[in-house]
């Protein structure tokens, strides 16, 4: 009789392991698929230096873990910037051209709130900055504070969008 519910455990925890993988499965499948390859992207933008181009890239397939409260997923990016930098050095006016790339992973957490016909979302993202360069036929420009701005700057508008769109979602499921 212990052997019965024994394995009667076991092949509920093999379902349930084996639902959940497929729930992840599913998910991560949903947002490769929706997520667009290009997440943001900037054009003659002006700061200190000079101005930059800068694309947001996602970068192969996002993965997902969930708790009781929160789904979270996780995306690689690249971050490609391309600028002019207009320089005086020894009183002559410089024009350098810069590249830099930069890779790190964002992170959505989302906490489904689900109150039906009123439910929504709240969402928090965030995206770590490593130590990063511009480099500048020959020189070396830090953008480590740039970029870190850039997410301080945009992040507010990045999680009222996607909270907007999963409302959305659950406005058309009936939820």
């Amino acid at each position: 009789m212990r052997w019965i519910i024994v394995l009667g455990l076991m092949f509920t925890w093999i379902q349930q392991s084996n639902a959940q993988s497929i729930t992840d499965k599913l998910l991560i499948t949903l947002v490769d698929k929706h997520l667009p390859k290009v997440l943001h992207q900037e054009q003659s933008t002006p700061w200190q230096m000079g101005t930059y181009d800068l694309t947001v890239y996602k970068m192969g397939s996002a993965t997902f873990s969930s708790t009781h409260k929160y789904l979270s997923l996780t995306v690689p990016i690249k971050v490609l910037m391309r600028g002019k930098v207009n320089r005086k050095i020894l009183g002559q006016k410089i024009l350098l051209n810069c590249v830099s790339e930069v890779l790190t992973q964002a992170r959505l957490d989302i906490e489904p709130i689900v109150q039906p016909p009123k439910s929504k979302a709240h969402v928090e993202i965030s995206v770590p900055v490593p130590k990063s360069n511009m480099y500048c036929d020959g020189f070396n420009i830090p953008i480590t504070p740039l970029l870190e701005q850039l997410v301080i700057n945009k992040k507010p508008e990045w999680e009222q969008q996607l909270e907007r769109d999963i409302a959305g979602l659950f406005k058309q499921v009936g939820i």
